[in-house]
């Protein structure tokens, strides 16, 4: 299977209203009320993959040529060479060792061409399959966020993942 990142497409909007409007993943990312098709066409509109001047990067994570996922920077911090990163695959397509891939891409892409120094990853303490992604890509838990995402009523602990990329002062 050959997986690609490449910027999102207008095609690529109701791919994005699935994945953004999944309630499953809401409590590792910062959403929690569904997208529009409108909004998200007006977001691959107005695209600009300068990372750094917008902050944020989003990537549309290809398999054999078909959209089955999508990763993103966000926090992007110029000055100290960091981004978080965010990590959906497509409900059908997971564990076939695609988010793996696609993380191996953007680590690549984020140190030969962005110059970062480090990203990091939050993941909730009861995502294990996101926690078992990050561990394989290599990311080392650098600490416990204790009681850090809400999910209903109650509220679970978070760990925050890092992944160095360069050597550090």
């Amino acid at each position: 299977m050959k997986i690609t990142l490449r910027a999102p497409e207008p095609s690529d909007v109701d791919a994005m209203f699935r994945m953004e409007n999944d309630p499953a993943v809401w409590p590792d990312g910062h959403t929690r009320a569904p997208l529009s098709r409108h909004l998200l066409a007006t977001y691959v509109d107005n695209y600009t993959p300068d990372a750094f001047a917008q902050g944020q990067l989003r990537l549309m994570i290809d398999c054999d040529g078909e959209t089955c996922g999508m990763v993103d920077l966000y926090d992007v911090d110029a000055l100290n060479r960091r981004a978080g990163v965010g990590i959906v695959v497509e409900t059908a397509m997971r564990g076939r060792g695609i988010g793996r891939r696609a993380l191996e891409i953007l680590t690549d892409y984020c140190s030969g061409q962005l110059g970062l120094h480090q990203l990091y990853a939050v993941v909730s303490a009861g995502n294990t399959a996101s926690r078992v992604l990050f561990d394989h890509a290599g990311y080392k838990i650098a600490g416990c966020l204790r009681s850090w995402v809400r999910c209903g009523g109650r509220y679970s602990d978070a760990y925050v993942y890092q992944l160095m990329l360069s050597g550090s002062c």
